[in-house]
């Protein structure tokens, strides 16, 4: 076959092999890959599927015939004799006696689809042929289960299926789950009261407006005979939709496509035990009709302090929650500061932080909530009243709000300075929690107040910029530290922000030059020199009509790079007919207000800006950002794009029209466009070159093919690589600890691990170190030190911090497991593979590597310092060091279970299961990402978390119900016990095999299938949010 350009997926057989030459030598370059481990069954399978069958169909033969060649290749392979074909035969269906008689007398036969089981197809509507309707009806007659889910139902809809239905829900066993939502107010009541009233029949419903994405519409079909189908496209329950509506709808089999549907029911499956969809029958009509009234006259309802929320945390709030534990559990520090974009949900977090401080308390703490507008206090009171679930918690206090009492109270920065002497007549610790929203106003003198002078139990600040007003950090104030970060992309991964769509436009400025640049940054006298040019200007212009639907319509910040050019790109824009005003510092406050109120109102289109917190700018209705100079900070870029990723009716996603110049080799485009990906730890090269894979759900970044080379040019300059961290560390007068070091260049401890490296070898390789002994335990202590940046069970850490203050002298009476993990993190062997005669020996021996042992101490504290949870013994009889998160590698395990020692190393790649006897224990080793790639079609749902409390697991392909696989649904009876271990993937992005971290125990809740079967769990305690996704 002459090979023609293009791309390819094929295997290359020797015929292939052939061709390639052939190819080549014609002056084509054929590039091939490797075959992903993850993908290579399913692959080399299907190779041979496709080679026998086209070897069948030539072949002039009977189809027994055809048989004994298959059994023939089944014995080739060592097939068990049970997988031989036994007759020319379709089983097509099993019935029970008493349903033959039946089928006999009324002269019926099992319903059958018409495009059967094993083949896809597609519905495209209309006069197409095959009717979706009666289609769909015949798959409901032969399923046992049915999952629906769908934006809205409709009584037309429900009526063309609802006798079929019927007939479906009154057979024992079957089940029926519906999916649904009040979108736009389309649901008819009629039509969920008549599936509500069916027999073994569940519906869960999302009455959440404000964060509604659900526009899935697929109806999935599951047969005990593993013969599943479903219809995935685009009909709602509705009669249009299903019978004149021109809709595409593709019906896939289980056959077929076995990952499609085990991904539906995967998803169908997380978003059923979800917190966001509710059980219809909590509540019934009257929740369904106040909800919908309430979306009605949303305006009133939030202006309504009384009107309370069922509120639900995301799992990047859990983290945050977590975090705070952290800070003030371990690290003993009180006065916590929480940085995230306007809109991610701070204030809920309070809530639920004061709701977890009020644990165990016979009495609610004292409150004092302060925040610098009314609109604003009224949000937060009906947040922490619906939290707490009283309706009556707290008292306002701003303009004619007047407090009843003082123990609980929402106040305005204004009502607090009038009154701040009367409340420290209570006493300065009379408030045990403080909430000090948008934080970074706390250069006003009623802010220092609270902060200096009074004395909570915990502080906590609310902020998107760690920067307060009069340019001063915020940190000081809470320990000189931020305690917990939201990242936007988690929470544009979970809704709260609205989808971006950044376009990297080309900008034939040159500001590449050293004269622009001083002191890490940009001189904005020279760079606005640069910036404010016409044929600039008019570039701006051309790409706005080219960009924006229209340009004429939007609501757009401009970021300027100083008060200078924001003037001028108002007064410019204003020449070609575009309605634009500047906003600057300087803008008095009256005026502030008009003009927010002017570009929310689309009354000016264009607001020229430099500094959006010193200017007061808070428009929700932005849907159009215009950067149009370089933003040195990571922080303030951030913070500016926040700004237009708000909520806001009839905004579907923020448009970001991004203007890359030639910029100095200095500048980071690498950080800004990392703080945008889900995985912070993947190459950010690649990601601009296989066009940004890892964005969250509903945003895309484009790149103008100049710009992107500019942007390319500039990343690779600016890789970390060994060099670049010896030339910042040789940078530094003194040296720093490991955590200033991290801290300041902004990147993530790894890096500096990364190829079997070390700080002591990065600080000897820029000369701030010396005394170092090069030689057999040095280069073991060099690979050691990698090994314990994954610990973050504190009970380990402290054993750590007391081995090193002890001069690394450890006895025969101290943890034994303990020791053993330390030396094996620190010499990898067993004991007769090094030089020494025990475990005390090898550890002692740290004290004589000063380096080292520093290093040991930089990283313990390091550690402690950025702990995102508590970690928590798992008691119920195992080891005191297994604990639950707890991160391990499976070595660490193994020696905590006695079955790695300091004479007995566990080697080699054990299986995914490990039973203990002593324990009557089973543990599980689950890698949820088992393709090197970040996708894997076929394998990304045999493992996987369908709430924080219930996990998916595929067995291994030889267990069945019927052989050993039952001791998993026979273990109430048994009394086997289950611990999982899991790990997002087999390797991180620097090349580090990944640890698993310890979810507990778990219970056997369901199974289907068998080779392997597929079972749900039960998770004793609640997953880390990292690994839950968002719904």
């Amino acid at each position: 076959m002459k090979l023609k350009e293009g791309v390819y997926e094929n295997i290359v057989s020797n015929q292939l092999k052939d061709d390639i030459t052939d190819s080549e030598n014609n002056g084509l370059v054929c590039k091939t890959d490797s075959i992903d481990d993850a993908e290579s069954s399913k692959l080399l399978a299907q190779y041979i599927s496709d080679s026998l069958c086209r070897k069948l169909e030539d072949s002039d033969c009977s189809i027994e015939e055809k048989i004994v060649k298959v059994n023939a290749l089944l014995d080739s392979i060592d097939a068990a004799e049970q997988e031989h074909i036994s007759l020319p035969k379709l089983l097509s269906s099993v019935v029970s006696k008493a349903k033959k008689a039946q089928m006999s007398i009324t002269g019926k036969n099992v319903i059958r689809p018409l495009s059967g089981f094993r083949v896809s197809n597609l519905f495209t509507g209309g006069q197409s042929g095959l009717s979706l309707n009666s289609e769909i009806t015949r798959d409901i007659q032969s399923a046992d289960k049915i999952y629906i889910i769908v934006s809205f139902l409709r009584l037309s809809g429900v009526r063309m299926i609802i006798d079929k239905l019927r007939e479906f829900c009154s057979t024992n066993g079957h089940i029926l789950r519906i999916i649904t939502t009040t979108y736009c107010g389309i649901t008819e009541l009629k039509a969920l009261e008549q599936l509500s009233q069916l027999p073994n029949t569940e519906i869960r419903i999302s009455y959440n407006s404000t964060v509604e994405r659900l526009h899935a519409k697929s109806y999935i079909f599951l047969r005990n005979s593993g013969l599943s189908t479903a219809y995935i496209g685009s009909s709602n329950l509705s009669h249009t939709a299903h019978t004149d509506g021109l809709e595409w709808n593709i019906r896939v089999t289980n056959i077929e496509n076995p990952h499609i549907i085990k991904s539906a029911v995967a998803t169908f499956e997380r978003y059923w035990n979800s917190d966001h969809f509710e059980d219809f029958r909590i509540g019934g009509i009257e929740k369904f009709y106040s909800e919908l009234n309430i979306q009605r006259s949303r305006f009133n309802a939030t202006d309504n302090i009384d009107n309370l929320t069922r509120y639900q945390l995301f799992p990047h709030q859990k983290t945050i929650l977590d975090r705070l534990q952290v800070e003030r559990d371990v690290n003993n520090l009180y006065r916590n500061l929480i940085v995230a974009a306007t809109g991610t949900g701070k204030t809920v977090i309070s809530a639920f932080d004061y709701k977890r401080f009020c644990n165990n308390k016979a009495k609610r703490p004292t409150l004092l909530f302060v925040a610098h507008r009314e609109e604003i206090l009224k949000q937060s009171i009906r947040a922490y009243r619906s939290v707490l679930q009283d309706a009556n918690f707290g008292d306002l206090w701003v303009g004619h709000f007047k407090p009843g009492s003082i123990e609980h109270i929402f106040v305005s920065v204004s009502t607090l300075h009038n009154n701040i002497d009367t409340l420290k007549q209570n006493g300065l610790d009379f408030y045990d929690y403080i909430v000090i929203d948008e934080a970074h106003h706390a250069s006003a003198s009623s802010y220092r107040t609270i902060v200096n002078d009074f004395k909570p139990k915990i502080l906590l600040g609310l902020t998107a910029t760690p920067e307060r007003m009069d340019q001063m950090s915020l940190l000081p104030d809470f320990g000189n530290k931020i305690s917990a970060e939201i990242r936007l992309p988690q929470a544009l991964e979970e809704g709260l922000l609205t989808p971006f769509q950044y376009i990297c436009v080309t900008d034939p400025v040159d500001i590449s030059g050293d004269e622009l640049w001083a002191n890490g940054k940009y001189i904005l006298e020279k760079l606005t020199d640069k910036l404010c040019n016409t044929e600039r200007v008019g570039l701006i212009v051309r790409k706005l009509k080219e960009y924006i639907p229209d340009e004429t319509k939007c609501h757009a910040l401009c970021f300027c790079s100083d008060k200078r050019h924001a003037i001028y790109m108002a007064s410019q824009l204003r020449q070609y007919g575009l309605s634009a005003e500047a906003l600057t510092s300087d803008t008095n406050a009256e005026e502030r207000v008009r003009l927010n109120k002017a570009l929310a109102s689309g009354e000016i289109n264009y607001l020229c800006v430099v500094d959006i917190f010193n200017e007061g700018v808070d428009i929700p209705e932005v849907d159009t950002a215009l950067f149009l100079r370089p933003t040195d900070s990571l922080t303030i870029f951030l913070q500016q794009l926040g700004r237009g990723l708000r909520l806001s009716e009839n905004k579907d996603f923020l448009t970001v029209l991004d203007f890359v110049a030639q910029v100095n080799r200095q500048y980071d485009f690498t950080s800004r466009f990392r703080a945008l990906c889900t995985r912070q730890d993947k190459s950010i090269e690649e990601q601009v070159k296989n066009g940004f894979t890892l964005l969250p759900q509903g945003c895309s970044i484009y790149m103008e093919q100049k710009a992107k080379n500019y942007i390319l040019d500039n990343i690779h300059s600016a890789i970390y690589n060994s060099r670049r961290l010896v030339k910042e560390l040789m940078s530094y007068d003194t040296t720093p600890t490991l955590s200033q070091f991290v801290a300041n260049n902004g990147q993530d401890i790894r890096l500096i691990y990364k190829n079997n490296s070390c700080w002591t070898v990065l600080k000897r390789n820029a000369g701030k170190c010396t005394n170092f002994e090069n030689d057999e335990i040095t280069s073991r202590l060099i690979k050691g030190m990698s090994n314990l940046i994954h610990i973050n069970t504190l009970f380990y850490l402290l054993f750590i911090q007391k081995f090193l203050a002890n001069h690394c002298v450890v006895t025969d009476d101290e943890n034994e497991h303990y020791k053993i993990m330390l030396y094996y993190a620190l010499y990898q062997d067993k004991i007769d593979k090094t030089s020494f005669t025990s475990v005390n020996e090898a550890l002692a021996t740290v004290e004589q590597y000063p380096l080292f042992k520093q290093e040991m101490s930089e990283i313990i504290d390091y550690i402690i310092e950025n702990l995102e949870f508590k970690t928590y013994r798992l008691e119920n009889g195992y080891p005191d060091e297994l604990e639950l998160y707890g991160n391990y590698t499976r070595e660490e395990i193994f020696t905590i279970f006695n079955r790695q020692t300091a004479e007995r190393r566990m080697q080699g790649s054990a299986a995914g299961l490990f039973y203990l006897q002593e324990y009557n224990t089973e543990l599980f080793f689950v890698t949820l990402n088992k393709s090197d790639k970040d996708f894997s079609p076929t394998t990304q749902y045999n493992d996987y978390f369908i709430s924080d409390k219930r996990f998916h697991w595929q067995s291994q392909n030889n267990a069945s119900h019927t052989n050993n696989g039952a001791r998993y649904t026979e273990q109430k009876e048994n009394g086997r016990r289950f611990i999982l271990f899991v790990r997002e993937s087999k390797r991180d992005a620097f090349g580090n095999t990944c640890p698993y971290y310890c979810m507990g125990q778990v219970d056997y809740i369901s199974s289907y299938g068998n080779y392997p079967m597929n079972i749900e769990w039960q998770l004793q305690k609640p997953a880390l949010p990292k690994f839950i996704k968002a719904v």
